[in-house]
């Protein structure tokens, strides 16, 4: 047979990721060893016969740093008139598109800005550890603050069995000095964990203001210190806003409303959220005032815990006027007792239970 033929096969073996199969000398049908150094050759099944591959036929030589290059050298025999060959015929890998370097890179960037943002989390509250962050497989939210950490969320989807869940958007640490509001979303979080709640669709946003509980003395207002909860563009804010703040709060730093509606990174996130997520349902979560405040169509809940309904009303900027009262979407404000000292388990399990009866009695599909 002609020696290109032999050659031909033998590429097509390499190309293929073929592995030559010989007869070992113990019967084992298992071949030995194939070292850096040594040359593998094949017996193949000829119309005459078996017969050797000619000795001038390398296959599977690598080279010295282990590389995976596969060498085929053709040599033809002067006597046969044909001319010189030498081939190498080297296996690229398949090239990487950059997008996907670049992708790969950013989706590491947003799981370690995770990591990083549960350890200062656990080294700041004394009601959830690094370890209690961790466990529940938070994820980027798509945006970062003011001084870029992420907005981290947590989604929990509903049973199969459910056509149209309902969406419930809840919500805490809006203001970074409430402590409690954080600590118990993710009390609530382990417990939706261990439950067979499966009814409804939740997005849980641990802390929309990070920047405000984590760097250095906590404080209500973002990092451009802005009182979130007076930056939602409500359709009143370009008229009333700064009026409110300047004559009735008498310009206090806490409750400045910012120099435009929806000015901050954070307050932008949570509208995006409003209009991509589409809530049924919106949750947030404040302290002290230890009451329940409501926003939005009508049937409110009358008690959540030892909560009881307290309608405070709007203010220009706030969540519950723009989500509330311009968009119709009902907003649950819930006001802890204390913004220091989480409300005892008991309490924590009651409120959640509370909260769960009436998104069943009003809200489930």
């Amino acid at each position: 047979m002609n020696s290109r033929i032999f050659a031909l096969l033998a590429l097509a073996i390499l190309i293929c990721g073929c592995v030559p199969v010989t007869t070992s000398p113990s019967g084992t049908g298992q071949s030995p060893p194939i070292s850096p150094q040594t040359m593998a050759t094949t017996d193949l099944e000829t119309d005459s016969g078996n017969s050797s591959v000619p000795d001038d036929i390398a296959v599977g030589v690598l080279d010295e740093a282990g590389a995976d290059i596969a060498m085929i050298v053709l040599q033809e025999d002067d006597s046969r008139g044909g001319p010189e060959l030498n081939q190498v015929a080297p296996v690229q890998p398949e090239p990487v598109a950059e997008a996907d370097v670049l992708a790969r890179a950013r989706r590491e960037a947003e799981r370690q800005s995770i990591i990083s943002i549960c350890n200062e989390i656990g080294n700041k509250l004394g009601s959830v550890s690094v370890e209690d962050c961790l466990a529940q497989s938070l994820e980027f939210g798509g945006a970062y603050t003011v001084q870029d950490r992420p907005i981290a969320i947590r989604d929990f989807q509903p049973g199969t069995r459910v056509q149209k869940p309902s969406r419930i958007l809840i919500m805490g640490g809006i203001h970074g000095d409430e402590y409690s509001s954080i600590s118990i979303m993710f009390k609530w979080m382990e417990l939706l964990e261990r439950s067979d709640n499966k009814d409804f669709r939740w997005r849980f946003v641990p802390t929309v203001n990070p920047d405000g509980l984590l760097e250095g003395q906590a404080v209500r207002q973002n990092a451009n210190a802005v009182d979130l909860n007076r930056n939602f563009s409500s359709r009143d804010w370009v008229d009333l806003a700064e009026d409110y703040w300047e004559n009735i709060t008498h310009r206090n730093p806490r409750r400045f409303p910012g120099e435009e509606p929806a000015s901050e990174p954070e307050v932008q996130w949570v509208v995006n959220q409003i209009q991509s997520y589409k809530p049924d349902v919106i949750v947030s979560v404040h302290a002290p005032y230890h009451l329940l405040d409501y926003d939005g169509p009508p049937e409110p809940p009358e008690q959540i815990g030892e909560l009881h309904l307290h309608l405070l009303g709007v203010y220009p900027g706030s969540l519950g006027n723009y989500a509330g009262i311009n968009l119709g979407i009902p907003v649950v404000t819930m006001e802890l007792p204390s913004a220091g000292i989480m409300p005892s388990d008991e309490q924590i399990i009651s409120m959640w239970n509370d909260l769960l009866e009436w998104l069943y009695e009003h809200h489930s599909s």
